[in-house]
């Protein structure tokens, strides 16, 4: 099995989740082998950022990776250890500041709070409104096709949070329940920011309705427009069978997972700067 494999398979998780995955799996390797060769680990990068182009997170850290190891052929398994190591030890409050940022100005006393797809920032946002005692009830979107609602619904529900699991495309039926939308975001541009698929036409029936909507996200994920070139403009189509179990004759499927919202839509963006 090659590096990342596993990773790589997974369609359920966010961001946040497989850059960790993938601090873990180079922490074991760099355990494991006394010297790699940095173009074996740049090869395996380019397998993730194919199967993932559309996490900021990732592009960060591999970015950073590049920089710190600009003159090695060769690495050893304790400076791969000690570079994940420390580029972790760096980043490990973001989420909690982004987090503060938000309770401090937005407040879910009593509130409906709409949420969509699996974010690691998210579930962080739920675990500290825990902390303190404060219990608005959630609605989870379930987040066709490949339902990793069920994952975040699950993990939110066993806080103590009431919680509601719905489809996205039947949001207009609860919209006068809710209170507010928060989504993560796996890349922000100057204009806009990247979410899975659902995020746009959410995002416009609650501002339809008058609806405040909030993204909470980090600045890693930022991407300035000049840094587009190195990042594959499309998205590469999810395996079409989740949508068409068995192959229609003249029907060509179109499976994406992610897309983009305008971020002129949005109320505010909350990071940890």
């Amino acid at each position: 099995m090659e590096l990342f494999d596993n990773i790589i398979r997974d369609n359920q998780s966010g961001s946040g989740t497989i850059l960790r995955h993938v601090q873990e799996e180079i922490l074991v390797w760099g355990t494991v082998k006394k010297t790699v060769e940095k173009k074996g680990l740049q090869d395996a990068f380019g397998r993730l950022t194919e199967q993932f182009p559309q996490f900021g997170l990732l592009w960060h850290f591999i970015r950073a990776f590049n920089e710190h190891f600009t003159f090695k052929e060769k690495i050893t398994g304790a400076e791969l250890r000690q570079f994940v190591e420390a580029y972790s030890g760096k980043w490990q409050d973001a989420q909690d500041k982004a987090c503060r940022h938000m309770l401090d100005r937005v407040d879910f006393s009593s509130k409906n709070v709409l949420v969509h797809s699996n974010s690691s920032a998210i579930r962080r946002l739920f675990q500290i409104l825990s902390e303190r005692n404060t219990f608005p009830v959630v609605w989870q979107t379930y987040s066709s096709p490949a339902g990793e609602g069920l994952v975040q619904a699950e993990f939110i529900s066993g806080m103590g949070f009431e919680t509601h699991l719905i489809h996205e495309d039947a949001l207009s039926n609860f919209i006068h329940r809710l209170d507010m939308a928060v989504f993560g975001a796996d890349m922000i541009m100057e204009e806009r920011f990247l979410n899975k698929a659902g995020t746009f036409p959410i995002t416009l029936l609650f501002k339809h309705f008058n609806k405040p909507i909030y993204v909470l996200g980090e600045r890693r994920k930022k991407i300035l427009r000049a840094e587009l070139p190195e990042i594959p403009s499309e998205e590469k189509e999810k395996p079409a069978v989740e949508l068409l179990p068995e192959q229609v004759k003249n029907v060509s499927v179109h499976n994406l997972y992610f897309e983009f919202t305008p971020l002129s839509l949005v109320n505010r963006v909350f990071l940890d700067d």
